[in-house]
């Protein structure tokens, strides 16, 4: 074989999008297995442990810089799973940003979580800060809660009923208003 005819190494880019492209198939393939994007979270799930290696936007009330699950009990919880490269999760932001200014009056509680850890801090503060309206806690570093929860999906949406457990999931946000409608009118008559 000439010089001419050797092929080149790979390059990191070349085995970075190789890379992504493997991952997005290995997820397309686990979301089918899973029946689609609706109940990727089972009914009845208990509300994890809130662990991470830190939280933002937990400085003013009712957080005032600790987030605790005494802060959500009783409480409707909408807990949202993305990370800054995720395009469909970038994309799903500003309309949950919008159901946040709708539905936190009325005490619904919203929590991000997010895989990328600390070293990914200025990354995701950025995009936190992008996002018109994007001001409930988030916590980086969340792999042991995803992980409890079963995530295996990105985007994932999970609504919390006031018992503490997982009641609607899905990777998409229509059809969240009407769980969340029903949590309230649930909680409500309780």
């Amino acid at each position: 074989m000439s010089s001419s005819q050797r092929r080149k190494p790979m390059s990191w880019a070349e085995l970075t999008a190789f890379a992504l492209l493997g991952l997005a198939v290995v997820l397309l393939v686990r979301s089918s297995r899973s029946g689609g994007s609706a109940g990727i979270v089972p009914a009845g799930t208990p509300f994890p442990a809130l662990m991470a290696e830190g939280w933002l936007n937990v400085d003013g009330p009712p957080y005032d810089g600790t987030l605790s699950l005494k802060n959500l009990k009783g409480r409707v919880v909408v807990v949202d799973c993305w990370a800054t490269w995720c395009p469909p999760c970038r994309r799903a932001m500003p309309e949950l940003a919008d159901l946040y200014a709708k539905y936190r009056p009325m005490g619904v509680e919203f929590l991000g979580l997010t895989s990328q850890a600390t070293g990914d801090l200025p990354v995701i503060e950025q995009f936190i800060g992008s996002v018109d309206g994007f001001d409930w806690p988030v916590g980086y570093g969340t792999m042991p809660m995803q992980d409890m929860l079963g995530i295996r999906v990105l985007p994932t949406v999970v609504v919390f009923g006031p018992e503490g457990t997982a009641v609607w999931s899905s990777s998409r946000l229509s059809g969240i208003e009407a769980a969340l409608d029903q949590q309230l009118a649930k909680a409500a008559r309780e």
